[in-house]
Formats: C-alpha cells, sequence, structure tokens
C-alpha cells in the first residue's frame, strides 16, 4: 500500500512535466520533403514558397505541441506539414516543366522562322 501511495504523486507529477516525443519518422519525411522542394526551387516561385513556408511552421508548431504532451495535434500538424512540402514540390516542378516548354515552343518558332526565309 506504501508503494502506491507513492506512485501517484509521481505519475501526476511526471504527466504535468509534459514533454511527449515528435514522431521523428514523420518529422524526417517532412523535412525530406522540404529539402527536396528547395532544391528544385519552390523558395523562388511564390506559390510553392508559400506552402514552403506553411510546412516549416507547422514542423515548428508540431515540435511545440509535442513538447507541451499533446502528440496527437503534433502528429496532425507533421501530416499537414507534408502535405505542404509535397505540394510546394510538385508546384516548383511544374513551373520548371512550364518553363521548358516554353522555350522549348521559342526554339521551334525559330526554327520555322529560320527555315521560311
Amino acid at each position: 500500500m506504501n508503494a502506491y501511495k507513492w506512485c501517484i504523486p509521481l505519475c501526476l507529477a511526471a504527466a504535468a512535466c509534459g514533454g511527449g516525443q515528435l514522431n521523428q519518422n514523420k518529422a524526417t519525411n517532412v523535412q525530406a520533403a522540404v529539402m527536396a522542394a528547395e532544391q528544385v526551387g519552390a523558395k523562388d516561385q511564390p506559390k510553392a514558397s508559400l506552402h514552403l513556408q506553411l510546412a516549416r511552421e507547422q514542423v515548428e508548431e508540431a515540435r511545440k505541441r509535442a513538447a507541451d504532451g499533446d502528440e496527437s495535434s503534433a502528429n496532425l500538424l507533421l501530416e499537414r506539414a507534408q502535405v505542404d512540402a509535397e505540394l510546394a514540390l510538385q508546384l516548383a516542378r511544374t513551373e520548371q516543366e512550364q518553363q521548358n516548354a516554353q522555350k522549348a515552343w521559342e526554339k521551334i518558332r525559330e526554327i520555322k522562322q529560320e527555315s521560311a526565309r
């Protein structure tokens, strides 16, 4: 009985301290998606840059919530951050592909103009 008397206050004290763990696997996946988006130029494109910033902010908020012991909210924020980082990556790739297509069309026009002369 004496052991239980000490267990309850210790358990409550530990719970009051908070400090849950951030899901490191999810956090690593988000970081990888953020880095991939940065590498394809998301920082230089307004729409992609916005989603990249949102992903970073959500990761930071997830860290705070995990530290406060709210692991459920932290995990949801990491999932949102993952989606925003992946969207930034896709937006950046789409922009690059559109620029490459535009350059290709310009070359085709130049070639057609030269051959018409």
